[in-house]
């Protein structure tokens, strides 16, 4: 290597170290803040060995030499020549560039210029882009910001977070970062506070979940990221609180929370520990209202980092979110949906799909196990005499009965008005069957040690039953061999550690608890005891098997396993089968936000709005359409008229524009009033409804099925 070769190379290493982005003068790009340009292009056709720049805006030179050449006048003055050679086309902070350096490679010589008596000085290191920012006086929000290092770091994290710190200085403040599921979310996410906290004026970060035990979890992970300049971990370095009350402490960097407590701190109102462990019930579309006396003001974050952001968080919710109007958004998914990307401002600062990731090797891949059953493809019919068990959806209560005629129920039906447990049977015999025979033929048999695995249920009550069906099927099995992990069933926090971590805890049933978020690396089984609709949720519980796993921590949980190199979809109601609905944004219907029970309270003291006897005459409608006849001759019994007449009614009285306008719940109204009378005086009947609008459950005893395919 010649010497001046030498010299470039400990230049370059010199640089880097300091944060600066090095690259060749037809490779620049504003992707950083801080790039050091080798041979620098200015005026003249001159070469300015290094041209450094601040957030795309030329900021000084540094000369290098090589090693046996001294540092003298004439490399001084050759250096300072650079300052005024800018090329027109080229950005800068100063219309003459105020910073030079001068290297050997053995020493490293560096003045400010717009200071006529100061001499070169002696340094150690090049400035780190923060440092030259402070000594030039520049406030720009990200100049600081330093090369980002790729070391710790998957190149999807890396991209992730240089577009999104790209986007931003280009003035974007909405992001969002779409990275599949094991890609990484919350890592990128630590790195991104890391960096927002340590190199711009961000004083305070909000990370934002979807649930309570998403929280603990972003907990521990900032507690053990450690990808800092000095290996410390986050939390010893930023103060980071996980918040259980209203009060928010004022020297907290980094806050997490729900959207729900969010809100509380917000508005004052109390929320116990445990309040927000729930998902954000998406089927409640009843905006938030923030009244005008709020208890933080709408600056109190830098940037609000949003997890599983596909949710409807920004829905129902989105007052809360835009009261902050001064913060960065930054939302974090493995699923987006169209209205995801609007509300980002279609700004996706990087698509890591699961595909990707797959062919990456940061996820592994799937096959398909197929069980067919007929009552699962066909439905079936509930015969004349049969025993069942009905039960009262709004009340709970069973009733043992007999069914009055022959009764055909669809597969859509199934776990949802009809269970059977014949059907739950046969899939999980079906399964226990292949698992040492078709799935893992290589495995010693060994019951007690069948693969993690994970079955997705239709409702709690479904679970239940699966529960309870599999115990029989696992027979001689210990307690804990299957349990369900749901909101009623207790500390999901510590039911998913034992499914994670126990050997004998082999299989989990839930709804959608384990759906998003939750990372069981040993789970190897991911079963489909119920369709979806939503091709992101589908998305988000497939993504739940591909996690990677060491041999060594498998075989601590799976003792008879070799290695996970896929993972199993057990596909028991045809999920694999069709296609899944993205609904685009505006095409959804609007919701009703009102629901039955408080309705009918309303028409009950005389609001009898347009909007509230259309809403009657269209639910009325819809439950007479799924009743059984005996249950419309019930109501009829109550009230002395069909639900469909009234509704019809109603409608008509509209068409012809019978009724009085509606000003006031204070006036007679006496037209609109005789359309619900036989409702407004009858409580009972009022209460059928709410019956009737609920449903039933059948549950066959024990029903029938049988296999089409395996």
């Amino acid at each position: 290597m010649l010497p001046e070769e030498r010299a470039r190379k400990y230049i370059d290493k010199m640089l880097d170290e300091s944060g600066w982005d090095v690259v060749n003068r037809d490779d620049y790009t504003t992707s950083h803040s801080a790039i050091a340009v080798r041979e620098g292009l200015l005026k003249g056709n001159l070469e300015a060995d290094y041209l450094l720049f601040l957030d795309g805006k030329a900021i000084g030179v540094l000369e290098a030499k090589a090693e046996h050449i001294n540092l003298d006048d004439i490399v001084v003055q050759q250096a300072e020549n650079y300052t005024t050679k800018l090329p027109i086309w080229c950005s800068c902070w100063f219309k003459k560039l105020p910073f030079v350096y001068i290297s050997n490679g053995k020493e490293l010589m560096f003045r400010d210029l717009r200071n006529n008596n100061e001499e070169y000085e002696k340094l150690s290191q090049v400035h780190t882009p923060r440092e030259l920012a402070e000594l030039a006086s520049i406030n720009s929000y990200y100049v600081g910001l330093p090369k980002l290092s790729r070391k710790g770091l998957r190149y999807c994290q890396y991209e992730a977070i240089t577009n999104l710190e790209a986007s931003f200085r280009d003035g974007q403040n909405r992001a969002l970062m779409v990275l599949a599921t094991g890609a990484g979310k919350t890592y990128t996410a630590c790195m991104s506070a890391y960096r927002l906290l340590s190199y711009t004026p961000a004083r305070r970060i909000l990370f934002l979940v979807d649930r309570n035990n998403l929280g603990r979890q972003a907990e521990g992970e900032f507690g053990t990221f450690r990808l800092t300049e000095n290996g410390d971990p986050f939390n010893t370095i930023f103060t980071t609180t996980r918040l259980k009350s209203t009060n928010i402490p004022l020297d907290s960097n980094l806050v997490i929370c729900t959207i729900q407590r969010l809100f509380s701190v917000l508005t004052g109102q109390e929320l116990e520990e445990g309040d927000d462990d729930e998902s954000i019930d998406e089927s409640d579309a009843t905006p938030i209202e923030l009244s005008k006396e709020l208890k933080l003001p709408n600056d109190f974050f830098d940037a609000i980092i949003i997890d599983e952001c596909h949710r409807s968080i920004y829905g129902r919710w989105q007052q809360v979110l835009n009261y902050f109007d001064s913060a960065k958004l930054i939302g974090l998914t493995a699923t987006p949906a169209p209205e995801t990307l609007a509300f980002f401002n279609n700004n996706r600062v990087i698509n890591y799909t699961l595909e990707r990731s797959i062919a990456d090797g940061i996820n592994l891949d799937y096959r398909v196990f197929r069980i067919q059953t007929k009552a699962s493809t066909d439905g079936g019919i509930i015969r004349k005499d049969e025993k069942i068990k009905e039960v009262t959806k709004f009340t709970g209560s069973v009733a043992t009965k007999r069914e009055v005629e022959d009764r055909e129920f669809r597969a859509v039906e199934l776990n949802r008005t009809v269970v059977n447990p014949t059907q739950i049977r046969i899939i999980l015999e079906s399964y226990r069957d292949a698992i040492y025979s078709e799935l893992y033929p290589d495995r010693e048999p060994n019951m007690a040690y069948i693969p993690k695995t994970l079955i997705f249920a239709q409702s709690d009550a479904h679970a239940t039953n699966i529960v309870e069906i599999a115990k029989e099927v696992f027979a001689s099995q210990s307690d804990d061999f299957v349990q369900k992990i749901t909101y009623s069933a207790g500390d999901s926090n510590d039911l998913v550690r034992k499914f994670r971590n126990d050997k004998t805890f082999r299989i989990a049933v839930t709804v959608t608890l384990v759906a998003t978020g939750t990372d069981v690396k040993p789970l190897e089984v991911v079963m489909f005891m119920r369709d979806v609709a939503s091709e992101s949720l589908y998305t988000q519980m497939k993504g739940r098997g591909v996690r990677t796993v060491g041999d060594d921590v498998l075989r601590n949980v799976t003792p008879n396993a070799t290695s996970k190199d896929l993972f199993y979809l057990v596909d028991a109601v045809g999920v694999t089968e069709h296609e899944k609905s993205i609904i685009p944004p505006g095409t959804e219907p609007t919701p009703t936000h009102i629901s039955l029970k408080m309705l009918l309270e309303q028409i009950s003291h005389g609001y009898l709005t347009d909007e509230n006897l259309r809403l009657l005459a269209s639910r009325l409608s819809r439950i007479n359409a799924k009743s059984k006849l005996e249950q419309q001759t019930e109501f009829v019994n109550l009230t002395g008229i069909q639900m469909k007449e009234i509704a019809v009614n109603i409608f008509n009285a509209f068409e012809k524009g019978d009724l009085e306008p509606f000003v006031s719940v204070n006036e007679p109204n006496l037209s609109r009033k005789a359309l619900v009378a036989m409702l407004t005086n009858n409580p009972k009947a009022r209460n059928y409804l709410l019956v009737l609008n609920a449903g039933f459950v059948t549950i066959l005893m024990p029903g029938e099925d049988e296999i089409i395919k395996v």
